[in-house]
């Protein structure tokens, strides 16, 4: 499920922000994610939308598998937060940029649920029978400086960002830490999914051989 969700997403969010870019360039990087589900200017918004749906709710099912295949505290956690973070995902395919409160609330969600998440990741790492590799390691540092650095740049008052720069719209740092964390999620997720693959065959291997030796 956690392969799957990263296939979905990747394959929603790639070709509607390659139709929306027309063509493959670096200036993809300033359309922010959000804007892709829009309904009144993005013509795949449906494709992007139903990608979230689907794969928010892939990930919420290996959140499932991770709550069952290990049992310590710290990945029950994990487990947890990142069931939140599935359902936030979900939500923003539900109510995309064009409900616009709404999709706010759940992207406010998404950022904070997603930072809580690889924070716990950093903590799990350092314990003993870790559920984290040091690839998944790695995307957790970048995902924590990217949602940092988003939450530097957050309006509460309307729980948004500000919008990107008229004069230097080449750098548009809010689209650029969204791509990061998005990017890095995606590419956690994948981890998380052979991580949970290996695990699993060690568990019913071990299981096997305590039957045969009764």
């Amino acid at each position: 499920m956690s392969l799957a969700a990263a296939a979905i997403c990747s394959f929603g969010v790639g070709s509607a922000l390659i139709v929306q870019a027309d063509g493959i360039s670096l200036d993809m990087l300033m359309i922010r994610p959000d804007t892709l589900g829009n309904y009144m200017h993005s013509s795949f918004a449906i494709v992007f939308n139903l990608s979230l749906l689907a794969g928010g709710s892939c990930f919420l099912l290996a959140m499932v598998a991770v709550f069952n295949t290990f049992p310590d505290l710290l990945s029950r956690y994990i487990a947890i937060i990142g069931g939140v973070v599935g359902v936030s995902i979900v939500l923003m395919g539900v109510f995309p940029i064009n409900f616009l409160d709404l999709h706010r609330k759940a992207s406010t969600l998404y950022l904070f649920s997603t930072i809580f998440l690889h924070c716990i990741c950093l903590l799990d790492y350092f314990k003993p029978g870790s559920t984290m590799t040091k690839r998944m390691l790695s995307l957790s540092i970048i995902s924590i400086c990217s949602g940092l650095l988003l939450l530097t740049l957050f309006d509460w008052s309307q729980l948004d960002f500000a919008e990107c720069s008229a004069d230097l719209p080449q750098y548009c740092i809010v689209s650029s830490a969204m791509w990061t964390l998005t990017q890095a999620n995606i590419l956690w997720c994948i981890c998380l999914g052979l991580s949970l693959l290996s695990t699993i065959k060690t568990q019913q291997h071990n299981v096997y051989q305590f039957l045969e030796t009764r």
